[in-house]
C-alpha cells in the first residue's frame, strides 16, 4: 500500500472516531459557555432519594400532534389543572413538527409551575424544534425507540409565498439557548447538547438522545414506560420531590375540547392561508361585482384565517357570534336569499364553539356545571334561530316555485244596490267593493247579480238566477 492511500485511510480512520466520540474536551465548553455550571436541580432523581408526597396511580396522558400552537398550549394548561386536582401524573405524548416559538414557551411555562410530575414522552414519530424544547422541559423525558428529536434552530416563515429562512441573529438565538438551560439542565441533562440543538440543529434517535444525556428513559410503550418510571422520585420546581406510585397504574386520555380541536385545526399554515386568500377574494369580487350578499362568507373565511395565524380566539369568538347575529337580522328583512341567513348560522355556531367557558382557567371563572349549562342554552338558541331562518328560506323559496295568480273580476257574482236598467247604470257590491254597473236588463236593488265583462271602471252585469 502505497503512502499516499496509508495516509488517507489514516485520515478517514481519525474523522470517523472525531464523528463518533463523546463530546469531551473543547466541545464541553460551549455547555460552560452558555449556560455555566449547572448543576442536577429537578428531574428524576436517584433510586432511594427521600420523598415529600405520592403520585399515582391515576395518569392522565394528552397528545401533541401537528403543529405546536396556542390551543395545544391551552390544551397542557387544561391538563396539568386537571392533574393537580385529581392527584395525577401527566404525560405529554408528542409527536409534532414543531411550531410556534411562543406557543411553546407558553407550555414550558405550564410545565416548570406544574405541582404534579409532569413526563415526556416522543412516540411515533419524532419531537423536532419546539417539540425538543417541550420535551427538555419536562420533568422527565421519555423516546419510543425509532423517533427522532432536535433542529431547534428558528426559522422565519413567509405564509404568501411558503419559503423560510434560518434565523442567526443572537437576541432571537440566545434566549432560547437560556430556555433550554434553565429547564434542561438544570434537569441534569447535558448541557452542551442542548445547546447543540439550537446552534447545529443537532438531531438525535432514542439510543443516542439516552447515551448522550439529553433524556431519562427509551421505551416501547406507555406500559413500558410507567414500569420503569414506578418508584422513581421526581423534583419539581415547585420545591416539591414526589414519588411515583405506578404499580398498577390507571391511565386516562384526557381528550381536546371543542374549542381547541377547531382552533387546532385551523392553526395549519396551509389552511389558515388558503382560509385568508379565500376570504380576501371573495370579499373583493362580492364588494366589485355589486352582490354584496357573499361579503358574509368572506368575513366568515377571513376570521377562520385569522384565527388560525394567531389572532386572539375569544375576540375571534365574539366577531363570529356578532356577525352571525347581524346576518340573521337582515336575512329576517330580506327573505329568501339564503346565503345570508346559512352564513350567519354557520358564524353562530363556530362562534359559541370557541367560547372560553372550558372551565380550564383559560375563560369565565364559572363552574364547569354552569358553563355546561350555558353552552347548552346557547347551542339550543343557536338551533332555534337556525331553524327559523330555514323554515322562513323553506317558504319564501316554495311561494318563488308557484305560478303567478292574476285576479280577474269577471264571473264574480255581487248584488245591486241601485236600479239598474238599460241606459241608466247604478251601484252593485262585488267582493266586499263598490262598482258602478250597467245592464242590458232591468235589476231591482237587492237583486243577485253576475259580472259578464268590464270596460275600465265599469262593470257590465246580468241579473243571477
Amino acid at each position: 500500500m502505497s503512502r499516499l492511500s496509508m495516509a488517507i485511510l489514516l485520515t478517514l480512520v481519525l474523522i470517523v472516531i472525531l464523528l463518533n466520540a463523546p463530546l469531551t474536551g473543547a466541545q464541553k465548553d460551549l455547555g460552560a459557555k452558555y449556560c455555566g455550571a449547572q448543576d442536577r436541580k429537578y428531574g428524576l432523581e436517584p433510586p432511594g432519594t427521600p420523598y415529600d408526597k405520592t403520585a399515582g396511580p391515576l395518569v392522565y396522558t394528552i397528545k401533541i400532534e401537528g403543529v405546536v400552537d396556542y390551543a395545544m398550549a391551552e390544551y397542557v394548561k387544561a391538563a396539568i389543572q386537571a392533574a393537580e386536582k385529581d392527584g395525577a401524573i401527566l404525560v405529554i405524548q408528542l409527536n409534532t413538527p414543531g411550531g410556534l416559538l411562543d406557543a411553546a414557551l407558553e407550555i414550558v411555562t405550564y410545565i416548570d409551575d406544574s405541582r404534579v410530575p409532569v413526563i415526556g414522552y416522543v412516540v411515533d414519530r419524532w419531537a423536532e424544534s419546539a417539540g425538543t424544547l417541550i420535551l427538555m422541559s419536562t420533568h422527565v423525558a421519555a423516546m419510543q425507540p425509532g423517533t427522532i428529536i432536535g433542529s431547534v434552530q428558528p426559522i422565519a416563515y413567509d405564509p404568501a409565498t411558503g419559503s423560510y429562512r434560518p434565523i442567526n441573529e443572537s437576541k432571537i438565538i440566545n434566549p432560547i439557548i437560556k430556555v433550554f438551560c434553565e429547564h434542561g439542565a438544570t434537569k441534569g441533562r447535558n448541557a452542551t447538547a442542548l445547546v447543540r440543538f439550537v446552534l447545529h440543529n443537532d438531531n438525535y434517535g432514542a439510543e443516542e438522545a439516552l447515551e448522550i444525556g439529553v433524556i431519562e428513559v427509551v421505551a416501547r410503550s406507555m406500559g413500558d414506560l410507567l414500569a420503569q418510571l414506578d418508584g422513581r422520585v421526581v423534583a419539581l420546581p415547585a420545591g416539591d420531590k414526589v414519588l411515583l406510585d405506578l404499580a398498577n397504574p390507571r391511565v386516562e386520555e384526557l381528550q381536546p375540547s371543542l374549542r381547541i380541536t377547531i382552533l387546532h385545526t385551523l392553526s395549519d399554515p396551509m389552511l389558515a392561508g388558503i382560509l385568508l386568500s379565500l376570504g380576501t377574494l371573495i370579499v373583493l369580487f362580492s364588494l366589485v361585482s355589486g352582490n354584496p350578499g357573499a361579503v358574509g362568507v368572506g368575513v366568515l373565511l377571513l376570521l377562520l384565517g385569522l384565527a388560525g395565524q394567531g389572532f386572539n380566539p375569544n375576540m375571534t369568538s365574539m366577531f363570529l357570534i356578532l356577525g352571525g347575529s347581524i346576518l340573521l337580522f337582515i336575512e329576517i328583512y330580506t327573505p329568501g336569499f339564503g346565503l345570508i341567513g346559512g352564513t350567519g348560522i354557520v358564524m353562530l355556531v363556530l362562534g359559541i364553539a370557541l367560547l372560553p367557558v372550558g372551565g380550564d382557567g383559560g375563560g369565565f371563572t364559572v363552574s364547569p356545571q354552569y358553563a355546561g349549562q350555558l353552552v347548552k342554552m346557547l347551542y339550543a338558541t343557536g338551533g332555534f334561530f337556525g331553524v327559523t331562518t330555514a323554515f322562513i328560506v323553506y317558504k319564501v323559496i316554495q311561494v318563488r316555485k308557484r305560478e303567478p295568480i292574476v285576479w280577474d273580476i269577471v264571473g264574480a257574482r255581487g248584488r245591486a244596490v241601485d236600479r239598474i236598467e238599460p241606459g241608466k247604470p247604478g251601484f252593485v257590491i262585488v267582493e266586499g267593493e263598490y262598482w258602478k254597473a250597467v245592464s242590458d236588463e232591468v235589476i231591482e236593488p237587492g237583486d243577485k247579480i253576475l259580472v259578464v265583462g268590464k270596460e275600465e271602471h265599469v262593470l257590465k252585469v246580468k241579473r243571477e238566477g
